[in-house]
């Protein structure tokens, strides 16, 4: 039978030592036996209506809509201001250094979100809860409504603006354009909010949730290829996933498709709502 507890050690030494460009998936055993410990944060990505519902034992809450900024986004097609980023990150308790668990509900938009800004700012050291906060209900562990109270901490932004991708840098005959929205959106049936209703032109639509697993973030792994190959969707093409805001539905595709080896992906965080509220945009329905 094997020891346990160095099952443990070795499932949460990759955390430790991730590269910046890691995705990696954390399961709710091995972060049960983690709780507690000092060089670990866990963060929960939800709403603070749904994180002061119950969240995990030991949670901060960051939604990643605190961190947005959208007059940073329209002037300079940044996801976020940086400075002010930081601050919030700061305030948390949350430094450059320290290994960072994020979680959501389940499925994987809100994590997302916030591993894409966390990676915009430079953070190394990411993982994700596979399955989240259900998955985490599902096998009966613990919850609580306990707040922490942390100390504050020093976070430096090292902002990658490479990152992110903007309108000037849509459009080349290169890139292949997925719209992560429903078919609904893409179809212009619904606008989701947008000044105009249809899609970037020469998008295709491939909607975020076609990857999505049930209690698991991801589907498995033979299916998303399956399903990416069907799309005739190459993991050679240079790849921009656009979304309703920029952040959730896109950040999730970036995240499938980096986990799947895929290493040409950008996000544009402007998004459909950036782009149908310029007139002299072209659309497409």
């Amino acid at each position: 039978m094997k020891n346990p507890m160095g099952l443990f050690l070795l499932c949460f030494c990759w955390l430790l030592a991730l590269p910046a460009a890691a995705v990696e998936l954390i399961d709710s055993a091995t972060l049960a036996q983690r709780l507690g410990q000092q060089s670990l944060l866990l963060i929960d990505a939800e709403s603070p209506q749904d994180y002061r519902r119950a969240h995990i034992p030991g949670a901060l809450n960051l939604h990643y809509q605190t961190l947005e900024d959208e007059d940073e986004n329209s002037k300079t097609g940044l996801p976020i201001f940086p400075q002010l980023a930081a601050s919030k990150l700061g305030a948390l308790g949350i430094s450059n250094d320290g290994p960072l668990v994020i979680y959501d509900q389940g499925n994987g938009r809100a994590a997302s979100a916030l591993w894409y800004i966390l990676r915009f700012l430079g953070h190394e050291r990411l993982a994700i809860l596979d399955g989240g906060f259900r998955a985490w209900v599902a096998e009966q562990r613990p919850v609580t409504q306990q707040q922490p109270s942390p100390a504050s901490a020093n976070y430096v932004p090292r902002p990658d603006v490479g990152f992110a991708l903007t309108s000037a840098e849509l459009q080349q005959p290169q890139r292949l354009i997925l719209d992560a929205r429903s078919i609904a959106e893409y179809s212009g049936k619904e606008d989701g909010g947008a000044r105009r209703a249809g899609h970037i032109p020469g998008a295709l639509s491939f909607p975020w949730d076609r990857l999505g697993g049930d209690l698991r973030t991801f589907a498995d792994e033979a299916t998303q290829r399956a399903r990416l190959k069907q799309a005739g969707i190459d993991p050679q093409q240079e790849i921009v996933t656009y979304c309703n805001g920029g952040l959730g539905r896109s950040t999730f595709l970036l995240l499938a498709l980096e986990r799947l080896g895929y290493t040409r992906v950008r996000v544009y965080p402007g998004s459909w709502s950036e782009w149908a509220a310029d007139p002299a945009r072209p659309i497409e329905r």
